[in-house]
């Protein structure tokens, strides 16, 4: 027994001795797949143990949510069961690794028994309106776990010492039982520490996350979301199994985005190129505006759709040419399209390549 474990043994009581049930389950793990080698029959028998501890994941009651000492306002937002009305539409690359994540959560025990832990803690980076924090409710709607938010407003205090307190609060709470645990607008508490533009509270603030993350459990799982990358702190990037980039939606993603839509097939496949360059937040503003005004002025909604759909394409220049997008809404409003090249001096083929190029007519 001379090789026999002995470090492992140590960190597995020193686990226990901790209270949080999760270390633990991972600590025993890790010491079985080295006891496998000097004592087979011992460390199948423990291995039998682990699928109960890796039930860990069990939901009970959180305590009452911490709170901001001077304003008594909440510090995270909890939301459970997280229900979705349907899938997230996310590029492919995104997709995968989401999926990948949700397979290694589905077989924890099988990780934990050998001492590996599944992804639980992810990064998404991207524009705003791409899609980062639909994806971590979804993820929480799947692991059927509840989402506790970071209130960044309650969170973030004006008094010195205060914001690190609030966020070591809002961790202490988030471990106390399993859960998705969401920081979005991440970089504005993981900002680089040799930004000399901050003062010395953010930089104490980024070590307080930074050893945060360094105990995060592995039965819950952590999304931090950010529009700004390039402003996080190295060290921060270095925490984290998997780092997921959202981009606004291709032309073919708007076009899966848009199916539930009672449009016709070739338009929603216009509408989608005159949307490429859009957020789905963006979008999704845009399909709830098209409703209102068809809902008022009793029209259909595609030609609502299409002409909102025009008027954004011109405002951020996705035509190629914005006498396109203006000859387009004439078209839209019943002009022929000899009256179209009269008004602006063009030629018939002229237009119809045009409104062809956009509404496939």
């Amino acid at each position: 027994m001379e090789n026999f474990p002995k470090k492992e043994l140590a960190k597995v009581i020193q686990s226990g001795l901790s209270g949080s049930p999760s270390a633990f389950a991972l600590s025993v793990g890790r010491f079985v797949a080295k006891l496998k080698h000097i004592d087979l029959e011992l460390a199948q028998e423990l291995s039998k143990m682990l699928p109960a501890a890796g039930a860990l994941r069990g939901v009970s009651s959180f305590s009452p949510a911490p709170v901001d000492i001077d304003s008594r306002m909440q510090l995270v937002e909890v939301l459970f069961p997280v229900i979705l009305d349907k899938r997230p539409i996310l590029a492919p690359k995104i997709k995968a690794s989401l999926d990948a994540c949700l397979n290694e959560w589905l077989n924890i025990d099988v990780l934990l028994a050998e001492g590996l832990a599944p992804a639980r803690m992810l990064l998404f980076c991207g524009l705003p309106g791409t899609g980062k924090t639909m994806a971590a409710h979804w993820l929480a709607q799947e692991l059927k776990l509840p989402l506790l938010t970071l209130n960044l407003a309650t969170v973030m205090s004006s008094y010195l010492g205060k914001t690190g307190n609030n966020l070591k609060a809002v961790f202490d709470h988030a471990i106390s039982r399993p859960c998705v645990l969401l920081l979005d607008e991440f970089d504005a508490i993981a900002k680089r520490r040799d930004d000399g533009s901050d003062v010395g509270e953010l930089k104490r603030l980024v070590n307080v996350l930074l050893q945060a993350l360094d105990e995060w459990p592995a039965n819950s799982m952590l999304v931090a979301a950010t529009n700004h990358g390039d402003l996080l702190d190295p060290a921060v990037w270095r925490r984290f199994d998997n780092v997921m980039n959202f981009e606004k939606p291709d032309a073919a993603l708007i076009t899966q985005y848009l199916q539930d839509l009672s449009i016709n097939e070739n338009t929603r496949k216009s509408l989608a190129k005159l949307m490429e360059g859009e957020s789905f937040s963006a979008i999704a503003a845009l399909v709830m505006s098209a409703r209102k005004h068809a809902l008022l002025e009793k029209t259909e909604l595609q030609p609502q759709l299409i002409r909102l759909a025009i008027h954004s394409c011109l405002e951020r220049g996705g035509t190629a040419r914005p006498l396109d997008a203006e000859m387009l809404l004439m078209h839209l409003d019943g002009y022929s399209r000899r009256e179209i090249a009269a008004h602006f001096g063009k030629t018939h083929p002229t237009v119809s390549s045009a409104i062809k190029r956009y509404l496939g007519e």
